[in-house]
């Protein structure tokens, strides 16, 4: 057996940190893109749930695959690990636990602790089932499984305040852990979350208290994820190892021990595989075949993606709505889709060339976490195919010299004939936009339409 540490300040200053580097990171995803942009790509690939989308559409193993195996190989030795001390998320919500805490003690009212409210626990029941859920959505291609994943949370919310954006998602994950209990969101709602929770139910080292218990009670109200259960003789799968039980227990430090029994009855009521939860696993599993029809591509829809998106229904089944390719997009040309366009489209990346013109630097392609944009190098881009209105162009409606359009392509794919009235060349445009945002019409009369094929042979 090991006494476990307190850990003390380094509970909040760790996860801080990886916290304050994810920002850091984000920040510099800027025009000329530094060479340790990278960083982040690689940091994200920490998450299993990244592993099993891509397994899902490459179908071989990837040659950073070793980075998701370590997190669960740790998950299954000693817990949430991950959960507690290198989630972006998770460090978020352990400063502002930690600055609740302390404000607690300047008002004299103690460490403000709060135990798991009786109706949060009924969410116990529901939280596999949710998982089940998103684990078949993203199993039948659709990528929505991904935007409530630590990385793509807080990547996405993060490009959202750099475009002075309210950060909705971000501010509901702050509120729920301040409102119900710090945690919450990793308890019950982060897939990432879910799925290691789930792994550390077997895991070998689990968390004891000391020996007599006095049953006070004070380990329950410090526990950040509600998991600390004194009275089952172990800690939870939501166990985060961050030492505040063995740290406030009166009676000695809790204790870090070899244990070969998978917890069944831990922070939860109920165990893994009873008939309750197989059944609500089932009626989740039937929700997700039921929801899919309108998470996939809807009919007649096909916006203009950036430079070296796959075809659209598997671009929209790997697309996690990270946002990273419009914060690090120099012309500010890739814009986020609303709700209005559907839940399926919903925050997936779109080019509007009326507003911005895509200067094909092909950053986007380097920060993509998914895959869901192909390194293809300019030659072999084809966003659209600009397409001319000859009833409305200057030059061919009315026989006035305008060219714009041929003054602003960047691939020379403008030609003009010796009436000055322009036509494309099909060959070399890539869909840029550069022409249509150019265009001195108010309704421009040359447009960038979308192709069914988004690549070059």
């Amino acid at each position: 057996m090991i006494k476990l540490p307190g850990f003390r300040c380094w509970r909040t200053l760790v996860p801080a940190a990886a916290f304050v580097a994810t920002v850091a990171l984000v920040a510099r995803h800027t025009y000329p893109l530094p060479s340790d942009a990278g960083l982040l790509l690689w940091y994200s690939r920490l998450d299993p749930l990244l592993l099993l989308s891509y397994l899902r559409w490459e179908g071989a193993f990837p040659a950073w695959g070793w980075l998701p195996l370590g997190t669960v190989l740790i998950t299954l030795i000693a817990g949430r690990v991950f959960c507690g001390w290198l989630c972006p998320v998770g460090g978020l919500l352990a400063l502002l636990q930690s600055a609740k805490n302390t404000i607690h003690q300047l008002l004299g009212r103690g460490r403000g602790g709060k135990t798991l409210p009786a109706w949060a626990t009924v969410l116990y029941n529901y939280r596999y089932p949710w998982l089940v859920l998103l684990l078949a959505l993203m199993l039948m291609g659709n990528g929505w499984a991904m935007v409530f994943s630590p990385f793509h949370l807080i990547t996405e919310e993060l490009s959202r305040i750099w475009r002075q954006q309210i950060p909705w998602m971000l501010l509901g994950v702050v509120l729920l852990g301040l409102v119900v209990f710090p945690r919450f969101w990793c308890v019950f709602i982060c897939p990432t979350g879910l799925l290691l929770s789930l792994l550390s139910r077997w895991r070998l080292l689990k968390v004891s208290p000391p020996e007599p218990c006095l049953h006070c009670g004070v380990c329950e109200k410090v526990c950040p994820t509600g998991t600390a259960r004194p009275e089952s003789g172990t800690s939870g799968p939501d166990c985060l190892l961050c030492g505040r039980c063995s740290q406030t227990c009166p009676a000695g430090r809790f204790e870090l021990a070899h244990q070969l029994v998978a917890t069944q009855n831990s922070s939860g009521p109920g165990g893994l595989f009873t008939r309750r939860e197989i059944i609500r696993s089932g009626i989740a599993l039937t929700l997700a075949v039921a929801a899919a029809p309108s998470l996939v591509h809807p009919a007649g829809a096909n916006p203009l993606r950036p430079p070296g998106a796959l075809e659209e229904d598997e671009f929209l089944a790997r697309c996690s709505r990270c946002g990273r390719c419009i914060k690090v997009c120099p012309a500010e040309c890739i814009q986020a889709m609303p709700l209005s366009s559907g839940p399926a489209l919903f925050l997936t990346p779109t080019i509007i060339p009326r507003q911005a013109r895509c200067e094909l630097t092909q950053l986007c392609q380097q920060v993509c976490p998914t895959g869901a944009l192909a390194r293809v190098p300019v030659e072999k881009t084809l966003i659209g195919m600009a397409q001319i209105d000859r009833s409305r162009c200057i030059g061919w409606a009315e026989g006035r010299l305008c060219l714009l359009c041929q003054e602003q392509c960047p691939l020379q794919a403008i030609d003009s004939d010796e009436q000055n009235r322009p036509s494309v060349v099909t060959e070399r445009c890539a869909g840029c936009g550069a022409c249509e945002n150019g265009c001195p019409l108010e309704d421009a009369a040359i447009t960038v339409k979308p192709q069914s094929s988004r690549r070059r042979a």
